[in-house]
């Protein structure tokens, strides 16, 4: 009953829960904060679990916000020749490992099912530490209905909600039932809040930018070297009449080619024929151009010619990035800022 008690208190001073590292049970919060534990308990763990269930029955994205990710950097293994992280947070297919302070994830939550990460921190670093506030983001009702009708295992109010209104002062929140304030609280928590709607990421992006200017970075570029085996798509707010500019930092990818002087975009970045062992590593920027020649249209940017580079391109603003498992010391990664305007031209 006092943990019952202390997780409502949590939901309605709508601060973030925290939840325990190997709790061995899910929780159920709109927010949630997930702590690294203290170093002399961080010292004795091989790994760490954590569960989140869905907050509703409409639930269907989780936004992380990775507030600070310090984990060794990834290593080439001496055999395989290809770089691995040894200490690593795993959250459905992503795997992360090295710097990654301020990034962000976007990722699906299948109805009726948690949300688990993982975290392998054998290698005992004393820099190791973490911080992650998860929010969980519903749908509208109406793109629900169907799976409403095909399952229960999900509550549609929000866990313990009925408990905790019986505890409401009748006399400060107007009783348990009618048009009271205390009825009101409950209703308008039972639906998607505006919030949700406006935080919600289109389908299949991973990561997404709501700012008309901002910055993006590759994951573990504090680090100086970008993650192995990911495919992720970057997708920033934008309307119809509107164009992006992209600005290119810095830029340091491999290029498939292996030509260094090549002009690092299209045929130097991606094959129309996978081949075992080919460097796989580009941003793919489709409908865009180089500021200074429109007449250079590319969609596939790799290598480091691209560096100070500024593109345009027009909506949807959707920025693919691959990479593979091979490495070597100029794969820094990619930082670019954007601005989001009206738009001056037509590709």
């Amino acid at each position: 009953m006092k943990l019952l008690l202390m997780l409502q208190l949590c939901w309605l001073a709508a601060v973030d829960c925290q939840l325990q590292c190997n709790a061995r049970t899910s929780i159920r919060q709109k927010r949630i904060v997930l702590r690294s534990p203290a170093a002399r308990e961080l010292s004795t763990l091989d790994s760490c679990q954590y569960e989140v269930a869905a907050w509703s029955s409409q639930v269907c994205q989780v936004r992380i916000d990775i507030e600070r990710l310090e984990l060794p950097q990834p290593r080439l293994n001496a055999s395989s020749q290809v770089l691995e992280c040894a200490d690593f947070l795993q959250v459905q297919r992503f795997q992360l490992c090295g710097r990654n302070n301020g990034q962000h994830l976007y990722v699906q939550l299948p109805r009726g099912q948690a949300l688990k990460l993982h975290f392998s921190i054998a290698s005992h670093s004393p820099s190791t530490t973490w911080q992650l506030t998860l929010t969980q983001l519903e749908c509208p009702a109406n793109t629900l209905a169907m799976a409403k009708q095909q399952s229960t295992n999900v509550p549609t109010v929000r866990t313990m909600l009925p408990f905790f209104s019986n505890l409401l002062p009748r006399t400060i929140f107007g009783g348990n039932s009618g048009n009271g304030p205390a009825a009101q609280l409950i209703q308008t928590l039972t639906a998607p809040s505006a919030a949700d709607l406006e935080l919600l990421a289109p389908l299949g992006c991973d990561q997404y930018y709501r700012s008309t200017t901002g910055g993006i970075a590759s994951f573990n570029f504090a680090g100086g070297i970008y993650m192995p085996n990911m495919r992720y798509a970057i997708c920033v707010a934008g309307a119809a009449n509107t164009e992006i500019s992209l600005s290119l930092d810095h830029f340091a990818l491999s290029k498939s080619t292996g030509d260094a002087l090549g002009p690092g975009y299209d045929e130097d970045c991606h094959s129309t024929v996978r081949t075992l062992g080919r460097a796989a590593d580009y941003l793919m920027i489709a409908n865009s151009y180089v500021a200074n020649n429109q007449a250079l249209q590319p969609t596939y940017y790799c290598g480091n010619q691209p560096a100070g580079s500024r593109l345009i391109a027009r909506p949807p603003f959707v920025i693919h990035f691959s990479s593979d498992a091979q490495t070597n010391a100029s794969e820094t990664g990619f930082q670019l800022t954007y601005t989001v305007r009206q738009s001056e031209a037509q590709l």
